[in-house]
């Protein structure tokens, strides 16, 4: 695999279309440092598990402390790759999660560090083609918190 340096972008007319998205290039997608006060307000809006979202309690838990929702932890990755990657690509949609894998607990503290590639597109019909991408997040001791595969729709030059 090769690695590429991201690139953002806000205007449309810099997009690529379906036809010019790398496949196969690794790219970096920067890193996230996870707060406790950020585990709790999401938590207490969208998952509001006990682990999530009450310290004390989570010390009683299989997981001995708090911890981050893995919905959390799939949008620290999203936020990522649209901020580094996608945003320069011109995609019309998500379609699908294909597979999302929380390998390990996120941790208040925890800076995760990301990758993801594309690893097909499908050619173009009708102005429109299907891409799947993977990606994954580390924490800051190396170790997998994240695996996911998404389809997505991009738009085509023809």
């Amino acid at each position: 695999m090769t690695e590429a340096t991201p690139g953002t972008s806000t205007d449309a007319s810099v997009r690529l279309p379906a036809e010019q998205i790398p496949i196969g290039v690794v790219r970096k997608i920067g890193s996230h440092t996870v707060t406790e006060d950020e585990v709790l307000a999401f938590g207490r809006d969208w998952d509001p598990q006990y682990f999530h979202v009450d310290a004390a309690a989570a010390e009683e838990s299989d997981f001995g402390g708090l911890i981050a929702s893995g919905i959390h932890t799939l949008a620290v990755f999203q936020r990522l790759s649209v901020e580094t990657v996608l945003s320069g690509f011109d995609i019309i949609a998500g379609k699908q999660l294909r597979s999302v894998r929380f390998l390990r607990p996120v941790r208040p503290g925890d800076t995760l560090t990301g990758s993801m590639r594309v690893e097909e597109m499908s050619p173009p019909k009708n102005g429109r083609a299907v891409g799947v991408s993977s990606g994954t997040l580390v924490n800051q001791h190396g170790k997998q918190v994240l695996d996911v595969t998404v389809d997505f729709v991009a738009r085509a030059q023809g």
